[in-house]
């Protein structure tokens, strides 16, 4: 998706990280590997909203067997996946341009402290640097409060 206008967000981290299962593909970003999991820490719910938006920023993403690549909050490695809060894909990719994905979480039942969100790359992918891509930037909308971090 292209970056969406108005764009009522706040960056809440920014830098490169290589995402995939290729070290140095991609030079200039720390190479992470299939999954990244992010300490967050939500500090306000806004109770005008059912979801809070999250936005990432990503380049070079390339999608193969519609086999996208999931988000998901608050999982606990060794426990069952839930469901998604969103999906890192390849759609509306312009050459050399970031590409945004939004995410949301639903506030109901949401509570203010730590949590996390993880990125898993798909795995289902033959190995090689055609599935690495990197997460530039988080932003999130700006009624809530977020940060990354446990605190």
């Amino acid at each position: 998706m292209s970056k969406p206008s108005p764009y009522p967000f706040y960056t809440i981290w920014n830098g490169s990280l290589n995402m995939g299962d290729t070290p140095g593909v991609y030079n200039v970003s720390a190479f992470v590997g299939l999954m990244l999991q992010i300490p967050v820490n939500v500090t306000f719910i806004p109770t005008s909203k059912s979801v809070i938006d999250i936005m990432l920023m990503t380049n070079e993403v390339e999608i193969f067997k519609n086999k996208k690549h999931a988000v998901y909050f608050d999982w606990i490695p060794g426990t069952p996946l839930p469901t998604p809060i969103g999906y890192i894909d390849d759609v509306d990719y312009i050459p050399s341009m970031p590409e945004y994905h939004r995410l949301k979480i639903n506030t109901l039942g949401l509570t203010t402290g730590n949590h996390s969100i993880t990125i898993i790359v798909n795995n289902e992918i033959t190995a090689g640097l055609s599935d690495d891509f990197v997460l530039y930037k988080i932003d999130v909308d700006n009624d809530a409060g977020i940060r990354v971090g446990n605190f």
